[in-house]
């Protein structure tokens, strides 16, 4: 085996490294066991259709980061890219939507995404998330924020800072695409050549876009919470007020969108600010239509 090293974009995790993750892992299980939250284990592959209606094909995961392939018996297979797709779509198969509601549920383990290995990004990486399935309820937005605050603060991370944004539902989301693009309509020579592309396909991901040039251009973009409907601007109040009531800190970033076409309603990040460069620690949000 000599002169073989791990395929790029990996990792091995070593004794004495591996001692860590246990911790980790322990704390994770522990804090959602608290809250009520019990662990589901998905496959590591699934058909490829599943991320392909979940995530959205204009997203970035699906276009351009999806290790994907033909088995066998002809089927378009996917090494899982996120979790949520997946435990939804076991909610819905094994029918656990007719047991007692919300169904809380958790998962840890390895995901795969095909992008530029970088410091803090691989392309097999270790997640955790929480589903809580069946309930429309603002609080549960809010508990889910609640228990990555503990973990993470049960790990030791300090000053933790929430930033929240509503992605508003189908009824509001289209209003906002065309107040959007007929903000960016005189600036597209400007943008990127992504963002060009993204105008037409998935105008809201251009507020995701890293570049320089583009983000000087969106200093002065309409917000989408200008452009909530009033159930979908009531929800995002009741977040705001649980959190406020738990004595939580939040900023709102109206840029925040976060990767995946699912989002509805609250979106928010966790950062670390003592985590550098990759300081959002954790990340998600509503998604009423996934299921």
């Amino acid at each position: 085996m000599s002169g073989i090293s791990a395929p790029r974009g990996t990792k091995d995790i070593l004794p004495g490294e591996v001692e860590k993750w246990q911790y980790m892992e322990d704390t994770v299980r522990r804090v959602c066991a608290r809250f009520g939250y019990r662990e589901i284990r998905t496959p590591l592959f699934e058909h490829t259709e599943l991320f392909q209606r979940g995530i959205g094909e204009a997203t970035d995961i699906v276009e351009k980061e999806m290790y994907t392939f033909t088995d066998r018996g002809g089927r378009s297979i996917t090494l899982r890219p996120e979790g949520t797709a997946p435990v939804v779509r076991a909610y819905l198969e094994h029918k656990l939507y007719g047991s007692a509601q919300p169904v809380r549920l958790f998962y840890l383990g390895p995901m795969f995404r095909y992008e530029r290995p970088q410091a803090g990004r691989y392309r097999q990486f270790h997640q955790f998330g929480i589903e809580a399935l069946g309930s429309q309820d603002p609080l549960m937005d809010t508990e889910t924020i609640l228990v990555a605050l503990t973990i993470f603060e049960e790990l030791g991370l300090e000053d933790l800072h929430v930033q929240l944004n509503s992605m508003g539902c189908a009824q509001c989301r289209p209003k906002y695409r065309e107040g959007l693009k007929d903000y960016l309509k005189g600036r597209l020579d400007r943008l990127c050549g992504v963002c060009r592309t993204r105008y037409e396909l998935n105008p809201v991901r251009i507020l995701d876009c890293k570049e320089k040039a583009c983000r000087g251009e969106l200093e002065q973009v309409p917000e989408i919470v200008d452009y909530l409907c009033p159930e979908c601007r009531d929800h995002f109040e009741h977040v705001k007020g649980y959190l406020t009531s738990l004595g939580r800190s939040f900023s709102l970033n109206p840029r925040l969108v976060r990767g995946l076409d699912y989002y509805t309603k609250t979106v928010f990040e966790v950062i670390a600010p003592g985590m550098g460069a990759q300081n959002a620690v954790a990340g998600g949000g509503r998604y009423d239509g996934l299921a």
